[in-house]
């Protein structure tokens, strides 16, 4: 049953990857995305955030908590990986800025590439990472299905103003989909960790960096709100991948997907909430 499960959650994780980018794609236009770059100020905040506060927050929280060494790796690596393909969907759901979010998420998506390969590279000489597979995949899963949407929206509007409705619940399906089968597969593990000080490391992560990240985001609520998200969440399959490829103990990996756990459970409720609210 065990391995059915990770199965379907691998299945899900590339249905959700597709849809989401795809409804982002057939919503916006390149323009649109673009836009926001031109705010020096904006773009210069979210470097900061993104790969300075939120890894020092990261190695706080480690110094302050009795982690072991092994849980400290994780969520400080965690920490390094800015880019979460999910940032969008949750922007979207907050009402925060999308086309924003749509080029933060590519710009650190390029930078978390050069970034934790050349700080590793520094703590850790002996690092090797698989950029091949790690292109492919962002590539394959974000870039393709987020290029064809913008085709599809530049050339052919009447098709995207159609697929737009669906691939978005599509990937509110596969997004709780998501969140229930990591809970239910790492649950024995989470158990293992209560009292440890591991479950309050993470919530600390996330409730921190997204507080950090909605403060600097700017006057408007629209910019607060994507930076903050954005911040909270990290790219967890970057973070994992390479984990698998340096790290020899399982703990390493065991804690950044207890942190992507929390993630999930703190920022999709947060986001309804500030949906609700923008509505209201």
């Amino acid at each position: 049953m065990h391995e059915i499960l990770t199965i379907v959650l691998k299945l899900s994780i590339i249905i959700f990857l597709i849809t989401a980018m795809l409804h982002i794609g057939t919503s916006l236009t390149l323009g649109q995305i673009l836009a926001p770059l031109r705010n020096a100020r904006l773009v210069i905040a979210s470097l900061g955030v993104t790969y300075v506060l939120v890894p020092l927050t990261a190695i706080a929280i480690t110094r302050a908590l009795p982690l072991e060494q092994p849980l400290r790796t994780g969520l400080v690596l965690l920490s390094m990986t800015a880019g979460s393909e999910a940032g969008p969907k949750f922007i979207g759901t907050a009402k925060g800025n999308i086309p924003f979010s749509v080029a933060l998420l590519s710009m650190q998506l390029v930078v978390t590439i050069i970034y934790v390969p050349l700080v590793l590279s520094f703590l850790l000489p002996e690092v090797r990472i698989d950029y091949g597979n790690l292109f492919l995949k962002l590539f394959t899963l974000v870039l393709l299905p987020m290029v064809s949407g913008l085709f599809l929206k530049a050339r052919h509007g009447s098709i995207a103003e159609r697929l737009s409705p669906l691939m978005h619940k599509m990937s509110t399906v596969f997004l709780f989909l998501m969140a229930v089968l990591i809970i239910i597969l790492h649950f024995a593990e989470i158990v293992r960790l209560l009292g440890s000080g591991t479950i309050l490391a993470g919530i600390l992560f996330v409730v921190i960096s997204f507080i950090i990240g909605y403060l600097l985001g700017g006057p408007g609520q629209d910019t607060r709100r994507t930076l903050g998200f954005m911040s909270g969440a990290r790219n967890a399959s970057i973070a994992l991948m390479i984990a698998s490829q340096v790290f020899d103990d399982p703990d390493v990996l065991l804690m950044i997907t207890l942190t992507v756990i929390l993630m999930l459970v703190i920022l999709l409720p947060t986001a309804y909430w500030f949906g609700r609210r923008a509505v209201s």
